[in-house]
């Protein structure tokens, strides 16, 4: 129902946005940067902030099949950051990697997960607009059955009335939407089987940890079974 309403609501908002740019161009052209200059490029900026939402709910809404392969988290997240963290907004973040060793390689979707990894740490980059410092670890979890990977930002963190909502779709605390990709990360971590858990506290950060099944096929880094 939700990528149905979603389809619905993307339509016409496709529309408002182009003709609202049409408008713009004509009134550049002419010159006429007024008041309605003003309100039309308000009107843009809130109809594409729409847009990006109704696409975060399509990508949450859709449930497509996962292909799994054996991968070396530890591999994915250094790969993700590598991406990251020549990105301006990361400039004034120190990120730090505590990543256990010899982790057995185990089945998951590697661009899922590495989505979900991208999704956490530009969060975490938002949190601390100021700077700060972003960990990064992983090990086995207590249990032995998982692989755990925590994400530990300095931000300002997230206050209690809002933690049990995070991982809502329809639930954002930012003007862009953006929290959406945490909504996704949930469907994502769903689909693994595995569990993703956050606890935080306002003006002291954030810690979000992910828990994904050792579904292996039996080999390791070091070549073993």
């Amino acid at each position: 129902m939700a990528a149905g309403i979603a389809h619905e609501i993307d339509n016409p908002l496709t529309s408002i946005l182009i003709n609202t740019h049409l408008l713009l161009e004509k009134l550049e052209k002419l010159k006429k940067k007024d008041e309605f200059y003003e309100n039309l490029s308000l009107i843009a900026e809130e109809t594409h902030r729409c847009s990006q939402i109704v696409r975060g709910l399509l990508e949450f809404a859709r449930q497509s099949q996962t292909q799994k392969t054996n991968t070396d988290i530890n591999d994915l997240i250094e790969k993700t950051v590598l991406l990251l963290e020549n990105k301006a907004s990361f400039q004034n973040i120190k990120i730090i990697k505590n990543l256990k060793p010899d982790l057995l390689l185990i089945l998951v979707d590697r661009a899922k997960i590495q989505q979900v990894f991208w999704n956490l740490m530009i969060n975490a980059c938002e949190a601390m607009p100021n700077g700060g410092q972003l960990t990064i670890l992983t090990d086995l979890s207590r249990d032995g059955k998982a692989i755990e990977i925590r994400f530990i930002d300095t931000g300002v963190g997230i206050f209690p009335e809002h933690i049990n909502k995070i991982f809502d779709p329809s639930f954002t605390t930012t003007a862009s939407g953006k929290d959406l990709g945490l909504g996704i990360c949930y469907g994502i971590i769903q689909q693994h089987n595995g569990a993703i858990e956050v606890k935080s506290e306002p003006g002291r950060g954030t810690v979000f940890t992910i828990y994904l099944p050792l579904e292996k096929i039996g080999i390791d880094p070091k070549g073993g079974h």
